[in-house]
């Protein structure tokens, strides 16, 4: 009976903290839904294509100008130089004009048409490794594509019947079946894990800031007051307002990723909301815990961001967490990014059962449990001990 009063006595208090301080509504609200739509458009074409690429023709044959319309004519690449040296190629590559270059050797139509191997180079800035991957796999494609018209149509010249000649000229083929994002979205891969990503760096900042400058103001007192002197009430009751602010900004973030972004879901609804709003509570979590070891707003806020900031890093979907060194691997587990990605992939794409899911659900239900409690004897005395008021 008593717990409930102090809760709603603290939320009261917060709610007026947040009207009283234009910061809040930024936080809370703004810059969330900002970040959402930057996000957005950067990745608003969903596939990479159209890459600047750079060719070298030393052959100018039609061969090798049916090879530059095919370069061009790929989704993935655009033949925007066309030039005559390596140097000059290399010199587009070093201002970053083009991603890549290919390079026709001469003789080439002679050489194939001989029965010798030709070779196509192709130069590719690996700094960049999605675009290198890109133009990678569009040239194999193209000239594969090439080479197999040139076999057939040899085949064929040889006397062989057209359904002969292109089951014979590759005899042994490999069937790549691309799982769960078979068109190879960026939206689909990264908008729907970015979305949180940012979303977890807002909660936990948010909830930095708001213990923190109860330190900052010395006010930790009146705040436990307004709580009966029980820690527990007053953090629950501090973190209230802002958990159904971004509670509901999560339903959105998932809203708009499912209608908005188009993204496919094939998994269980309720198991997706219940995964993204119990990160939403192990992130305030987090955020409490933080706030109450350093018991000082700009080290507490300066840690949050050092936390949350390259949590995407490690939470393995560009780099999995299997090759990562040991410290890294266990890093990621302490991270709620990790859990909450991995039930948004479970989820979404995959179509896992809910019960796949169970795993991370229950380490995020003990951030949010856990840090708040691990966080009570600290805040308990930093709260009154006027040593640690006042420090920004």
């Amino acid at each position: 009976m008593n717990d409930r009063p102090g809760v709603r006595n603290v939320a009261r208090r917060e709610l007026r903290r947040i009207g009283a301080r234009p910061l809040y509504p930024m936080l809370l609200i703004v810059l969330p839904l900002l970040s959402f739509g930057l996000l957005w458009t950067i990745f608003a074409a969903g596939t990479i294509e159209d890459l600047p690429i750079a060719v070298i023709d030393l052959d100018r044959t039609p061969l090798s100008r049916q090879l530059v319309r095919m370069l061009d004519a790929s989704p993935a690449m655009a033949v925007t130089q066309q030039v005559g040296s390596g140097k000059a190629a290399e010199q587009l590559m070093l201002t970053g004009d083009v991603y890549g270059a290919v390079l026709i050797p001469p003789d080439l139509a002679r050489d194939v048409y001989r029965g010798v191997p030709a070779v196509v180079t192709v130069y590719r800035n690996s700094q960049f490794m999605s675009p290198s991957s890109v133009i990678r796999r569009g040239t194999l494609a193209v000239v594969g594509t090439l080479s197999a018209g040139i076999e057939i149509n040899q085949r064929e010249a040889r006397g062989e019947a057209p359904a002969i000649a292109r089951q014979r000229y590759e005899p042994v083929r490999t069937d790549i079946r691309p799982l769960f994002n078979p068109w190879l979205n960026y939206i689909y891969f990264l908008v729907s894990s970015l979305l949180p990503t940012m979303l977890q760096i807002f909660v936990i900042v948010t909830a930095v800031h708001a213990v923190g400058v109860e330190l900052k103001d010395g006010t930790g007192r009146q705040w436990l007051a307004a709580a009966d002197g029980r820690v527990m009430r007053a953090v629950v009751g501090k973190m209230l307002p802002y958990a159904i602010v971004f509670s509901a900004l999560s339903i959105f973030m998932i809203a708009l990723i499912l209608t908005f972004l188009g993204v496919p879901f094939h998994g269980n609804l309720p198991a997706l909301i219940v995964g993204t709003l119990l990160f939403v509570l192990a992130c305030q979590g987090l955020g409490v815990l933080v706030a109450a070891c350093f018991a000082n707003l700009r080290l507490a806020t300066s840690s949050a961001a050092f936390l949350a900031s390259p949590a995407f890093a490690f939470a393995g979907l560009t780099f999995p967490t299997a090759a990562m060194p040991p410290f890294a691997s266990a890093w990621s587990m302490l991270l709620p990014l990790t859990h909450y990605l991995r039930v948004v992939v479970e989820q979404m794409m995959r179509g896992a059962p809910p019960t796949a899911s169970l795993p991370e659900l229950w380490v995020l239900v003990g951030f949010g449990v856990l840090a708040p409690l691990l966080a009570r004897p600290r805040l308990a005395h930093v709260l009154v001990d006027e040593r640690y008021w006042g420090r920004r």
